[in-house]
């Protein structure tokens, strides 16, 4: 999912998105298009190289600030854990176990 706001840089909106304007993006964008500009080809390759290091990705979705997806987005915006950390809810959890013995 890539959420782009209301202030989103006109640069971003026209270089990446292929749109004139905010209200221009429509509502069920599920793929970036190919423009003929460095920013797109940038973030075509990274949203490449990010499917590339899953077997399973989600569906690409474009979201606007007004769009009913945006509490899925921000649901989703919570800290993963790492290989080498436990995430919040992972930490949460021990500590809790802790507290319980």
């Amino acid at each position: 999912m890539l959420w782009v706001g209301k202030n989103c840089g006109q640069n971003f909106l026209s270089q990446v998105l292929g749109v004139q304007n905010y209200a221009s993006i429509p509502q069920t964008m599920t793929e970036l298009p190919e423009l003929d500009t460095p920013e797109s080809a940038r973030t075509i390759a990274f949203i490449s190289w990010l499917r590339e290091q899953r077997p399973f990705f989600p569906i690409f979705y474009v979201i606007r600030d007004e769009n009913p997806m945006k509490a899925n987005f921000l649901q989703n915006m919570v800290e993963d854990r790492t290989e080498s950390a436990l995430s919040y809810y992972e930490f949460l959890l021990h500590i809790q176990q802790q507290v319980n013995k």
